[in-house]
């Protein structure tokens, strides 16, 4: 059997990337309901908004669900209480760079006592370490491809070398769509596979139409990656905000421009996902949008990609060289 859905308790080995104001209970039930294992996007939100989509969720599906967490030490304890009392099947473990050892075998334990398991989102190869040593149950590996916060090297470069090194299974993430990525990414050792640009169109989620749009109409080229200055850079479509951001960081040395992009690039997520503000917002899709050209149910986002990539792999031996 496929250790991912083993671990987790799925029927396929597809994660859905939490996003926020994206992964709600609609797209969250959808996507464990078609096999997936959802998760909730509420890294960052108040007690009060997670406890609600933790319950709409299981009036949605009985299948496991996740819910993401930032490896911030002041966002853990507020989301830990909720973890103890509320006990979701699988906790997300978001990471942007230089995870403390003695901070993930705390809540790590803590997380298992409660009976989740633990899937950890890393871009950095030594953090996937520190992470699979404090008892990771499985690790995703995210290159720079992917929407939202990256870091500098690609899919194809992070997940042999998380393959090479940890003794659980890695799930590829960032520039997977469709079964071509797919079939790479097996190609490459990995065992699972994490979506996100994908889902932003997905027929369940609940954002602004114009966001759905945005990424249909996305081109190559369409995405820049603004916030290098601030340590935690982050890749979205290319609009009047990221325009500004960029000229901010080209103008100012690194410390100014991450004081001065704060107060610009605040609420600007809302703006997009809620509002459908396509220019002063912040639509957060990775490269692959170029190829996501249609609105589907999360199970038919899933089952063409799965498809399409078992296919490609049944003639993979027709290749001569």
């Amino acid at each position: 059997m496929n250790r991912v859905c083993e671990v987790l308790g799925i029927e396929k080995p597809v994660i859905q990337g939490p996003m926020a104001w994206i992964s709600t209970a609609p797209l969250v039930a959808a996507v464990s309901n078609a096999g997936g294992l959802g998760v909730l996007g509420v890294g960052f939100a108040p007690e009060g908004f997670i406890r609600e989509q933790i319950a709409a969720t299981r009036k949605l599906t009985d299948k496991p669900f996740g819910m993401n967490a930032i490896m911030f030490p002041d966002n853990l304890e507020h989301v830990t209480k909720i973890v103890k009392e509320e006990k979701p099947p699988v906790m997300y473990a978001d990471t942007i760079a230089g995870l403390d050892p003695d901070l993930c075998k705390k809540y790590f334990d803590i997380w298992h006592e409660a009976g989740c398991k633990i899937v950890v989102k890393a871009s950095f190869i030594d953090d996937a370490l520190i992470a699979a040593k404090a008892g990771a149950d499985v690790m995703i590996v995210k290159g720079w491809e992917g929407g939202g916060h990256v870091t500098f090297e690609a899919t194809t470069v992070l997940v042999p070398q998380a393959v090479d090194l940890l003794d659980i299974p890695v799930v590829a993430s960032g520039g997977l769509a469709d079964g071509r990525g797919i079939a790479a990414a097996i190609a490459m050792g990995a065992e699972g596979f994490e979506m996100g640009t994908a889902f932003m169109v997905s027929a369940e989620n609940v954002v602004h139409p114009n966001v759905k749009q945005a990424v249909i109409d996305a081109g190559d080229m369409a995405t820049v990656i603004t916030g290098y200055s601030t340590d935690e850079p982050c890749r979205q479509i290319k609009n009047e905000l990221a325009d500004e951001l960029i000229a901010i960081e080209a103008n100012n040395t690194k410390a100014a421009a991450a004081e001065m992009l704060r107060p610009v690039a605040e609420s600007s997520l809302k703006k997009a996902m809620m509002e459908g503000d396509m220019q002063q917002g912040a639509v957060m899709a990775g490269q692959i949008a170029a190829l996501v050209k249609e609105e589907k149910p999360a199970a038919a986002i899933i089952d063409d990609a799965l498809a399409q990539a078992k296919e490609i792999l049944a003639h993979l031996n027709e290749f001569e060289f």
